[in-house]
């Protein structure tokens, strides 16, 4: 169960009540901060000299900040626009925000950035939280990928390489916990080579378990008063110890690294949805030179289109994998949506996901019970249900505090709003191939082909007419959204049953949607808005006891672009041929070992088959494809990078 800190505070400096130790030095904290890990891992130095455009810090004790707010102010003194800092942390107490903003006054120094990382810190949910911040576009951007948990949870979902460690967290023997081997173990699979450790301690055990792990120690002069501290370096000339098939699943392996070189750093796009959009964005951000290519005259006129979208998770009650990649996903596009759209166009006015049945009632009861995320969902009785909708609700629920609804096509818009990004609109994609040279060509109906690097195809339906990506088992299901005129209606939050419903916009009302099974009709029905009534008359008799039965009804047919297992499909594409002639073994046996890399087609990613939580899917899977083509630290677990891996379904094929 997730705990807060418990934090006292003590001359001035807070200390933690859960270790019994101050967060940081009495005499200086932040010059502490700046001697022990920047100065001591020669940051500006290898800043200056970075090949590629991305550098790693992994952190073990996010604390109170003060290593990430030393090291972004240090990164804006030294990065070049384009490039990108990954500082990874672990905290099993987070802060609370109240505490944090207390303890960040205490730094004017870094007043501003303090301001945009509260803006942005996440709510103490466990799981991967992933926040990115560029106050200045002339220099670099900062990711932070902060987990809150245990280290032993968080350890093997990272995904590296890492070029440098900051072992913080409290001292071994104040928490021996966090000092086991498995953290040097991790470091050595981890690390780039050459990649360095700074830590505060000169504990013996922790030299030792560098040693061990294939690290140079060196001593090296203590802060202040303390007569030694740790430096390290590894000694792995080809970077991490660990084989690319130690999990014995190669498909879910980095694939190659396209390009570094920044003239070469071209991509296609195909498919200008919320998957299109996203990835684009993404990979412009990274100084990528994206061209997005919609069929259509404008973004988002298809599964995207719909003027009010809902944002939240539907969770399972023990959280499995799946849940918890929804909620990555959910928080990830919350926190998108604050930084990139005009309130104008959204309204996180919360979600009332309404228990409608008993047996709903009791699998949220289930819920609450296993789940400490108060943070962000409570559960409410009708009474409180109510007040919060401002009308009458019959039915207790689920409330997601920060809930919301978006108009698809205007995020479109500005996300793509980058110098990066060209947007080619009538362009209806027929063939896409491989060049000998490499390269992705993308022909259109009319006119010349468009080549790049890099493809990403979030085309939704459409992506299995290529023939490199016809074994995926996507599927298409149509449904209708109805609107109606109701200027007057009140209705202050969204509601979830059966259907949904939203506030309404610009006067108009709209709920729906329904689930054409087994259709291919794309027509606006009368049959269809004539079942959205009757479920809004039966879930939410509040909000349709309001209309008068004689406001005309209009509506929006689109087709929900979904997988044979009800999952995304987000990463890089294996030659379907070649994978199964090298990994036929599979079908004789799924726990094969294998010692070979998997036959991926260079360049070649997918975003795809988000079925109707696309808003809460494609954000992150933009960022996890990105990710992926430049060789980062992925923003999720690792093991939520692989349910949602496109290769997966290769080898559901063989084991069948």
């Amino acid at each position: 169960m997730m705990k807060a800190a418990n934090i006292q505070w003590s001359d001035g400096v807070p200390f933690s009540e859960d270790f019994e130790d101050y967060y940081f030095s009495k005499l200086s904290g932040v010059s502490e901060t700046r001697y022990v890990f920047l100065e001591n891992s020669q940051l500006p130095q290898r800043w200056h000299a970075l090949k590629q455009n991305h550098f790693s810090i992994c952190e073990t004790g996010f604390g109170t900040a003060l290593n990430f707010l030393c090291t972004w102010q240090l990164w804006l003194q030294n990065s070049q626009p384009h490039q990108q800092l990954h500082f990874m942390s672990v905290e099993k107490h987070p802060i609370k925000i109240s505490d944090l903003t207390k303890i960040l006054a205490t730094w004017p120094e870094f007043s501003a950035l303090s301001e945009h990382l509260l803006a942005q810190y996440p709510p103490i949910v466990p799981g991967w939280h992933t926040l990115h911040f560029q106050p200045d576009p002339q220099r670099g951007t900062i990711s932070l990928h902060l987990f809150f948990g245990d280290i032993e949870s968080w350890l093997p979902q990272i995904q590296g390489p890492i070029d440098a460690w900051f072992l913080d967290g409290f001292a071994p023997a104040k928490n021996p916990h966090m000092w086991q081997d498995s953290l040097f173990l991790n470091m050595a699979r981890l690390t780039r080579a050459h990649g360095t450790v700074a830590t505060f301690s000169a504990a013996s055990q922790i030299k030792n378990s560098l040693r061990a792990a294939g690290f140079s120690v060196q001593k090296t002069p203590g802060f202040a008063k303390k007569r030694e501290m740790g430096y390290a370096v590894q000694t792995f000339s080809n970077g991490p110890q660990a084989p690319f098939y130690i999990d014995n699943k190669p498909w879910f392996a980095s694939p190659p690294v396209v390009t570094s070189a920044p003239e070469e750093k071209t991509a296609i796009i195909i498919g200008g949805g919320i998957s299109g959009c996203s990835s684009a964005h993404a990979l412009a951000k990274r100084g990528w030179k994206v061209k997005l290519l919609e069929q259509h005259a404008t973004l988002a006129s298809e599964a995207s289109g719909n003027t009010q979208g809902v944002l939240y998770a539907k969770l399972s009650t023990n959280l499995n994998p799946h849940s918890q990649f929804y909620l990555a996903g959910y928080l990830y596009s919350l926190n998108r949506l604050k930084a990139q759209l005009d309130r104008q166009h959204w309204d996180d006015c919360g979600v009332l996901q309404l228990a409608v049945s008993d047996k709903e009632c009791a699998r949220q009861q289930s819920f609450i019970k296993n789940n400490a995320l108060g943070d962000i969902i409570v559960a409410v009785n009708r009474q409180q249900a109510s007040e919060i909708a401002g009308i009458d609700i019959e039915y207790p629920g689920l409330f997601f505090k920060d809930g919301s609804w978006v108009y698809p096509k205007h995020w479109c818009a500005a996300l793509v709003q980058h110098e990066n990004i060209e947007v080619c609109y009538h362009t209806h994609i027929k063939t896409l191939e491989q060049t000998a040279e490499g390269a992705w060509q993308a022909q259109p109906s009319e006119g010349p082909p468009f080549t790049a690097k890099v493809a990403v195809v979030c085309s939704a339906l459409q992506a299995v007419d290529f023939e490199m990506l016809s074994f995926l088992p996507l599927k298409g299901i149509p449904g209708q959204v109805s609107q109606v005129d109701a200027p007057q209606l009140t209705l202050n939050t969204i509601l979830c049953g059966t259907n949904y419903v939203a506030p309404t916009l610009n006067g108009q009302l709209s709920f729906g949607a329904t689930f054409r099974i087994n259709s291919s009709d794309l027509s606006e029905t009368e049959a269809d808005h004539v079942k959205n009534l009757h479920n809004l008359q039966l879930s939410f008799p509040g909000v349709a006891q309001q209309l008068t039965g004689t406001e005309a009804i209009s509506g929006r047919t689109s087709v929900r672009c979904s997988t044979q297992d009800y999952t995304p499909i987000a990463g890089p594409i294996c030659d379907a041929n070649k994978f199964k002639r090298e990994f036929s073994e599979l079908s004789k046996n799924k726990r094969w070992q294998f010692y070979k890399h998997a036959p991926f087609l260079k360049g070649l990613y997918v975003n795809l088959g988000h079925g109707s939580r696309g808003l809460t899917s494609a954000p992150i899977c933009a960022e996890l494809v990105a990710s992926q083509i430049n060789d980062e630290p992925l923003p999720m677990a690792k093991k939520l990078a692989q349910i949602v891996n496109p290769n997966r379904f290769l080898v559901k094929g063989l084991i069948k």
